[in-house]
């Protein structure tokens, strides 16, 4: 029994410095948002309503080019059965993936998948400011009282307010 418990707690602490990204899935203007992310091996990908919206038509996240050995993915998502879907990548490099129906709309999202903790801390440190856009996905300089998406060159998006 307590061998058990030392091995759960031991997954238990690899499991905790994982992190779950959000993309979102935009019907309205047939987009991944982000489009292009970078995590680290362990994290999750997490697909779900963009800023909240439901999307009422049917899309797809489908694998298109993922690393050798990676397992490939084809969900089927409308709502409001599906709310979010989850994939844990097992293997280090580059996804693409798209939304079948959508591809001639450019309907098309990657990430890449690091593995080492460093990689990603220096990454980070030096982040930097690529755009803010608004709700429609416009360049912006910023607004008040509006939401507003700060997007940065590590694939971090920040969903932000600035309240009057």
């Amino acid at each position: 029994m307590k061998k058990l418990l030392l091995i759960l707690f031991i997954l238990s602490s690899f499991n905790s410095k994982a992190t779950i990204h959000q993309i979102g899935v935009w019907g309205g203007y047939y987009q991944f948002v982000p489009s292009s992310i970078t995590i680290q091996l362990g994290d999750t990908i997490q697909w779900e309503p963009y800023f909240g919206l439901l999307p009422t038509m049917l899309h797809t996240i489908t694998s298109d080019n993922i690393p050798t050995g990676a397992a490939a993915f084809d969900q089927v998502w409308q709502m409001p059965a599906d709310t979010f879907f989850q994939y844990i990548p097992q293997v280090a490099g580059l996804y693409e993936y798209v939304c079948t129906p959508h591809i001639p709309n450019g309907m098309t999202g990657e990430f890449t998948v690091i593995n080492g903790t460093t990689a990603i801390n220096e990454h980070n440190s030096n982040k930097e400011l690529i755009k803010v856009t608004n709700i429609l996905g416009r360049e912006t300089k910023g607004t008040k009282n509006k939401p507003l998406f700060y997007i940065y060159n590590d694939g971090t998006v920040e969903k932000r307010i600035t309240l009057n």
